[in-house]
Order: structure tokens, then sequence, then C-alpha cells
């Protein structure tokens, strides 16, 4: 018996040795196999967004914001084509408000577009599908970029693979705005795309004391060999670059790294729980003091100054370049709308918008379980002494981000004019404080929250789905889908009529080469040469330049813009700047020939100049083969145009609800017809 013991010791032994030895050798082929899994399922994420936000930007049918086209894709037209390309330059272009480094991607999008339509000789049709086309597959790739670093930012706080990272994922994809938003070439949606980038190299952990020192040299950066020094001091300028960069976009941005980067590095704080600085402690010895968190202090501030220092530079070159002047935009944009208040000329809002209008909007059904994130974030019980550290980063991380939902939109919401496209960059933070809430809510056996689940809640997780996929789609296809359509019908019409020349046998004469149209909507009702296209549209439009001429005060309360002129008094207004409409008996209309009209207008001229002095600018504007419209001016022009010779060829669907009566009822065009004797 005991023989047999002493036998069978050794052997259990050895073996155990031998296994120790197989699991130390297999250990780093593990972790290099688990290494490759992660890129992998990173690289599959990565590949998925971009082919789903590339389809969604161009399943979009319908106009949102003229800052769509106008801050960005007609100067990028400008840049790649030209002065006398026929883009629309706005007064905050002229003046110097707007950076050039948004558009200036977008114009080598054209160019290279350009370039590839003459080298594969394709039509008139398809080289303007593809001009269309290009920017939206761009702004499509920045919108997955956004929607995965977002993922990525989940992972990091709520761990690679449980479920609330992945409901991270599965929010930021069945958004409606995200949906609706994300691929439009707004300058905000790049700066979201921007921020959350950011946001997911910001070095979190430097906002915790004790465990996040272990191996951290006397600089206060991870010692080598343990946190790898370089890769961090490299994220975090990878970090500080791309904040840079959205805050030159959007001035405003700011607000969003000046919370952070307090709650982050110019906090005291004890596994997640904040402890301000006092007024009598704010000294440079306070904010810098002789230990590795100073020190820490001390890098972010030396390369925030470096970072922000290069692409500051960076910036006024290209600026220097499509200004021809040296010129400072940000800065110039903050004097404009907040020091001259001309961002009330577009329009004033309650006090309360954000909380009332554009948190709302933003989420749509997510909004219950945001509000619970943040609420769950901000009161967070747990004790200090039983966290762990990746739980009290985790808590850190939630609490500066509901901090920053927070204070941002209160800051924003003292200027007077608000947009909810202003607090875009906070949605892919409030999908990830939203994550925990709903996988509790659904998952509650795999989550850390407690409700059981029952069939009312399963059944709700398809409501909610249905919900999103309907507001996606109406407000991609059914919602002011005419602004596009009407420009599609207007390159047809120019494509089949002004670019086909007649057989030699035919009796008609030449088609002209110029198709004019005036648009009698409200300013940037539509967008214009980005889809417009062929510099052969030669046409006018209503404009609405804000009163630079005049101070603040009184004098701005009765200005009137052209536009208002208009629609103050249409008759009036068509009588002075176009006098009498051709008249002529009506027939049918011959191939789109019209007779001879009067020389062509220059692309966009217009009679802003005068707008505000009431002075009369002649020869500006004159009566085209096609007047745009919508349908609530109809009785309007009726009365105006009765006995002449246009006549309606098209009209199109724009949605059911506008706040905008001026926008009501539809889309129309009115095309002049060749007069004919009977």
């Amino acid at each position: 018996m005991s023989s047999t013991t002493k036998s069978t010791v050794p052997k259990t032994d050895k073996f155990d040795t031998n296994t120790d030895n197989e699991r130390k050798a297999e250990s780093p082929r593990r972790r290099a196999f688990e290494r490759a899994r992660e890129a992998t399922t990173s690289r599959d994420i990565l590949l998925f967004l971009i082919a789903f936000r590339i389809l969604n930007a161009l399943s979009i049918k319908t106009f949102f914001q003229p800052d769509e086209y106008f801050q960005s894709l007609e100067p990028a037209w400008d840049m790649a084509f030209g002065p006398g390309s026929g883009a629309w330059i706005t007064w905050e272009w002229k003046n110097h408000l707007r950076s050039s480094i948004h558009p200036a991607i977008f114009a080598g999008v054209y160019w290279l577009s350009a370039y590839f339509s003459s080298a594969l000789r394709l039509s008139p049709d398809s080289h303007a599908e593809l001009l269309i086309a290009a920017p939206k597959v761009i702004q499509a790739i920045f919108a997955a970029l956004g929607d995965y670093y977002t993922w990525r930012l989940g992972r990091r706080i709520y761990g690679r693979q449980s479920n609330e990272a992945w409901a991270v994922l599965a929010l930021t994809v069945g958004s409606p705005w995200q949906w609706f938003c994300s691929t439009r070439t707004l300058s905000n949606c790049l700066e979201t795309t921007l921020t959350i980038a950011a946001l997911s190299l910001w070095p979190w952990q430097w906002a915790l004391d004790g465990a996040d020192d272990e191996g951290i040299d006397r600089d206060g950066l991870p010692a080598e060999g343990s946190l790898h020094a370089a890769e961090e001091l490299t994220k975090l300028r990878q970090c500080l670059v791309l904040a840079a960069l959205a805050c030159v976009l959007r001035p405003t941005n700011l607000l969003i790294w000046i919370c952070i980067a307090y709650s982050t590095v110019f906090h005291t704080s004890t596994r997640g729980q904040f402890i301000l600085f006092r007024w009598p402690d704010i000294s440079l010895h306070a904010l810098f003091p002789a230990t590795r968190r100073g020190k820490k202090r001390m890098i972010v501030l030396r390369e925030t100054t470096l970072c922000g220092s290069l692409v500051l530079l960076s910036s006024a070159l290209i600026d220097r370049l499509y200004y021809q002047r040296w010129t400072f935009p940000p800065l110039r944009f903050l004097y404009f709308n907040i020091a001259q208040s001309l961002a009330v000329f577009y329009g004033r809002n309650d006090w309360h918008y954000y909380l009332s209008q554009g948190c709302p909007l933003l989420l749509t059904t997510y909004l219950p379980f945001a509000v619970v994130g943040l609420y769950q974030s901000l009161s967070s019980s747990e004790s200090s002494s039983t966290r762990s550290n990746t739980s009290a980063l985790a808590s850190t991380i939630k609490r500066q981000l509901a901090l920053t939902s927070l204070l941002v939109p209160l800051i924003l919401s003292f200027i007077s004019h608000k947009e909810i496209r202003f607090i875009y960059p906070l949605l892919p933070p409030l999908h990830l404080l939203a994550a925990p809430p709903i996988t509790g809510y659904f998952l509650p056996s795999s989550s850390s929250y407690h409700p059981n689940p029952g069939r009312r809640r399963h059944l709700l997780l398809p409501l909610i789905l249905l919900v999103n996929l309907a507001i996606a789609f109406l407000a991609t296809t059914s919602h002011q889908p005419a602004p596009l359509s009407v420009l599609t019908y207007l390159r047809t019409q120019y494509t089949t009529h002004h670019l086909s020349q007649p057989p030699p046998n035919s009796l008609l004469p030449p088609a002209p080469s110029t198709m004019t149209v005036g648009f009698l909507t409200p300013c940037h009702s539509t967008p214009w040469r980005s889809h417009l296209v062929h510099r052969g549209i030669n046409a006018w439009a209503l404009s609405c330049e804000p009163p630079l001429h005049l101070a603040p005060g009184s004098p701005r309360a009765d200005y009137l813009d052209e536009a208002d002129q208009f629609y103050a008094n249409p008759s009036a207004w068509l009588a002075r700047e176009l006098g009498p409409p051709p008249l002529g008996p009506r027939s049918h209309f011959l191939l789109g020939h019209a007779p001879p009209l009067p020389p062509p207008v220059e692309p966009f001229a217009t009679s802003s100049s005068a707008a505000g002095d009431g002075r009369k600018n002649k020869n500006l504007k004159t009566w085209p083969e096609y007047l745009v419209f919508f349908g609530a001016l109809e009785p309007d022009l009726a009365r105006v145009l009765r006995g002449s010779r246009y006549e309606e060829c098209w009209k199109g669907w724009n949605g059911w609800v506008h706040d905008d009566w001026r926008r009501r009822g539809g889309m129309r065009v009115w095309c002049l017809r060749a007069g004919r004797g009977r």
C-alpha cells in the first residue's frame, strides 16, 4: 500500500511539472492567437460598418440643413473647379468665418472624381451621378469610423466581450438619428467622428490615484516594459490632434474638451470619486505638485500646446492658400456669431430647446435608457474600497462622459440660436451611457442590473426596433425629398434638351448650350452647384445675407433680406426685379427649345447688395426657362403669370409637416413654353 503510494506520487509530480511547462510554452502562442482573433473581429466590424454606412449614404433622398451643401460642398466645388464653376459662396466664406480644411477634403474628392470620369469617358448623366455620390461615400467612411470608435470605447469601458459593449454597437447602428444625419456632409458630422475617436484615445486612467501609478516612471509616464510608454504617449498625441481638428472645424467643440480635461487631469480623485479643487488651493503648486499626478498634468499641458500649435499652424497655412490672406476663422466665427449676434438672425430658440427637443430627437427611443444611464453614472454608490481598478476606471469614464453630456448643452443654452446638430457630438457618449440600462432591462441575467425579464419586455424590444426603422425610413425618403428630386429633374432636362443636338436634316434650331433656372424659394432651400453639376445650368435664387452693415441694436429688427422682401409682396418684387413676364399664346413644349431669351445671367447673380437699402438692381435677374417654387406660392404666381407662356411641367412631394409655411404645398416647376401661332 505504502509502496504503491510512493511510486505514484513522483509520477503525479512529474506530470504536473510537465503540464506547467506546457502551459508556459502555450501562453505566448495563446496570447498571439487572442490578438489575431481580436484584430480579425475589429477588422470585420469596421468593414461591416463601412459597407453599412455607404448603403446608408446612398439611400438618403431628403434635404435636412443648407449647411450640408453651402458650408462644405459649395466651397469644395469652388476649390476644385475654380471661381467660374458656378458655386454659391455664402457670406461666411467671404468674411473668413469658416475653416477651409473641411471643404478641402471634398475638393480633393471632386477633383479625383472628375479625373476618373474624364478617363473613363462617362456620359454627362453618369458624370453628374459620380460627382454627387463621391462626397457621400467619403462621408459614409467618416461616419463608419465614428461608429467604430464608439464601439472601441464601449469595449474599453465595459470589457471586450461584454454584452454592454455589443449593445453600444447595436445602439449606434440602430439609431434613427445616425441613419438620418451621420452620412451628411455637415461639419458637425465630421466633428462627431473626430470627437469620439479622440475620446477613445484619451488617457482616462490618469484620473485615478494609487493603482494607476504602478509601473509609472519619474516623468509620470508608464515605465518602459510595463505599460508601453511610447505607445501611451503616441495615443495621447493622436487624441490631441483629433481634438484640435474638431475645435478648428467647430470652435464650440472646445467646451467638450474643457470638461473632459478638467475632469481627468485637474481633479483629485480616488477610484473614480472626484473631489473638486477649492479656491484657496488653486495655485501653481496645487495644479502641478511634485508628484506623479502633477507630472501627468505637465505632460498633458505640454502635449496640448505642441499638438494644438501644430494643428493651428497647418490650419492657418491651408486658410492662407484658400483666402489668399492670413486669417483665423475660429476667432472670426466667435466674433460674428456671438459678439455681433449675427447667429440670432437665423432664429431664436427657447432656453430649454436642448432639453425639450434636442435630446429627444437625438436619442428617440433610447431617451429613457440614456436618462437612467446618466443618473446611474452620476450617483454610483459602490464603495471605493470594494472597487477593482477596472470597475473604478469604468466608473470614472462614465462619470466624466455624463458630466460633459450635461454641462455642454447647459452652456450652449445661453446662446439664443440653437440647433440640434450643435450637440450632435454628445450622441456617441449618450449611447455609451445608455448601454448598461438597456442591457440590464432586456438581458438582466447577464448584467449587473437586477430586474427579471418578462414577456412584455421581450415584446418591447422588437417594438423599439420597428419604431426606429420607421423613423429612419420616413426621415430619409419622405420628409423633404423635393429639394433633391427637383434638381434631378433639372439635370435631366439639361442633358436631354441642351446637350443633345438635333440631326443634320432637322428643321429645329440647335439646342442652346445654356439653360436658365430661377428659384423663388426661401434662400438655401435646395442644394446648388454640387447637385446642378453642369456649368450650362445658369441659375439664380433669392438671397438672405445678414445685416453685416448694421451694428447690433434696433435697426436690425427692421431689416429684410431679399427673400423676406419677396415673400412680403411677391407681385411687387417680380415687377421690380424681373419686369413683365413673357406673354404669348400657349402651346406644346417643343423639346424644350424656347425662343431666344435675354442674355443669361452669371451663376448666382443676385440683388442682395441692394436688399437692405431698397435700391433697384436692374438686369441682374431675368425671366428664366424654369421657375422653381413651393406650392404655397402658387396662387400668387398664378395671378402674376396669367396669360404668360409659363406652364407647370413638374411637381414633387415634400412631406406632410413643415414648420415654415413658405415650404408647404410640395415643390413646383413651371417651364417657359415655346410660342407658336395658331
